[in-house]
């Protein structure tokens, strides 16, 4: 059997969707307290949307801490979505949303290639010097 092992890159892009995610329904909920709106701060001006986004990096980012297997695909559609939402705001110079969709499509496009949560298998054995075979020494 198989365990899924966690790498160096599942906690890069955590940290991406949970730091985004983070600024999404920290945004979303300071709009919804206030009643002020900040265009980098909402997605296309909604606060339920922004509300929404944030939950769904949210959870992309617990799935990829607990290595859950289904991270890469929701990772993947989550980041393309989110970044689809920002085109409005990276076509009318928003800093922040540009630099934040030109990570998302980076980290979209490294998971196309690879996939972060690697299955370990069993390590290979050799059965000539194997303690099995030989007899183990420990007893």
């Amino acid at each position: 059997m198989t365990e899924e092992q966690q790498t160096f890159d599942a906690l890069v892009l955590a940290s991406l969707a949970g730091v985004v995610g983070s600024k999404y329904l920290l945004g979303g909920a300071l709009a919804v307290m206030t009643g002020s709106v900040n265009g980098s701060t909402l997605v296309l001006g909604s606060v339920p949307l922004t509300l929404v986004v944030g939950v769904a990096l949210a959870v992309v980012a617990g799935g990829f801490v607990d290595r859950a297997s289904w991270a890469r695909a929701l990772g993947l559609l989550t980041f393309l979505t989110v970044v689809g939402l920002s085109v409005p705001a990276v076509l009318a110079p928003d800093l922040v949303i540009t630099v934040e969709a030109f990570g998302l499509v980076l980290a979209a496009s490294y998971l196309l290639v690879r996939n972060p949560v690697a299955s370990g298998d069993d390590p290979e054995i050799d059965e000539d010097d194997s303690a099995h075979r030989v007899g183990s020494t420990l007893r």
